[in-house]
């Protein structure tokens, strides 16, 4: 099937959308083995190179391996940039930088080429969207541009509020649309104003609620939005609905040591401290081969730390 795209009402929106959560490539992603995600997606780069989904997926795992060397793939950044921004910046090859701004323009070009002949697609207006959250992406974690990170993070915004406006049914657009919502909307009433001045005043309920029905209904953004929902919860103090979305994904990637430890520190912000230090020992079983000595380590000082905190 040489042609799928999010159509709403269409049986190939559905196929395409489940077929990347049943793929080997997603569940090597998730499960953080990159390495092997990376070359299953460039296998499908060369077998449908006219899908800029593909060329999305792939630069999207190439900036996933980047940040967990960087031991900087924590979703929580998400909801504490500030202090995120006075770490180091991270360190990506030149020859990795290279090909992610590659696969990412390939993926641009082909977006537009639909839309050149299609201005309705609202498939192609969401994969614009994506391509530019990756590119903020980039320029928040790993250069911290944070400026650069916001105008390219607005672009995305509006790539996808289009792509909504033509396809209400295309639940994944949902997603940034609605963290920016709740993150504009939780800030102070002065910092409010700013972004009403540039046409975006947040409104925090309506965020949640929106990433409410990704982590439900979405296909292609669902485990991320479940993971933004769980960090939104801990935020809103609700750690036992955190813990609960959290506990779901670590059951259904058994590798993803990130999971578990982030349901061990949810545990202490819902006062089960024996409970947490039961899950967080668990993190130290063999099938966890993607964590290496010298970062549980590290690990269990910051839970330490967080436990007499």
């Amino acid at each position: 099937m040489r042609r799928r795209v999010f159509l709403a009402s269409g049986a190939a929106c559905l196929l395409k959308a489940q077929d990347w959560r049943h793929t080997a490539a997603f569940e090597r992603l998730y499960n953080l083995d990159f390495d092997r995600a990376i070359v299953l997606l460039e296998q499908d780069s060369v077998r449908e190179p006219a899908e800029p989904e593909h060329h999305n997926n792939l630069a999207y795992s190439i900036l996933c391996r980047t940040l967990f060397h960087a031991d900087a793939l924590d979703g929580s950044v998400a909801l504490s940039v500030a202090a995120y921004l006075h770490r180091p910046k991270v360190l990506m090859e030149s020859g990795e930088r290279a090909r992610f701004n590659a696969v990412l323009s390939n993926a641009e070009q082909l977006a537009r080429l639909r839309l050149s002949k299609d201005p309705n697609r609202a498939d192609a207006l969401y994969s614009l969207g994506v391509s530019q959250s990756h590119r903020a992406n980039l320029a928040l974690l790993v250069d911290k541009e944070w400026r650069v990170a916001l105008k390219t993070g607005g672009e995305a915004r509006t790539f996808h509020t289009q792509a909504l406006a033509k396809d209400k049914n295309l639940v994944d657009a949902m997603l940034v649309p609605s963290f920016h919502e709740y993150i504009v909307g939780s800030l102070p009433i002065y910092l409010k104003a700013l972004g009403f001045l540039v046409g975006f005043t947040g409104d925090k309920a309506k965020g949640i609620n929106g990433l409410r029905t990704v982590a439900r209904y979405g296909m292609r953004t669902k485990l991320e939005a479940q993971v933004l929902l769980a960090l939104v919860e801990h935020r809103e103090e609700h750690p036992d609905k955190a813990v609960e979305i959290m506990r779901s994904l670590e059951q259904e990637f058994p590798t993803n040591h990130l999971y578990r430890r982030e349901v061990a520190t949810l545990l202490v912000a819902a006062k089960k401290k024996e409970e947490a230090r039961k899950e967080f020992a668990l993190l130290e079983d063999s099938r966890y081969r993607f964590l290496k000595p010298a970062r549980l380590e590290a690990y269990k000082r910051e839970f330490e730390a967080i436990l007499k905190a």
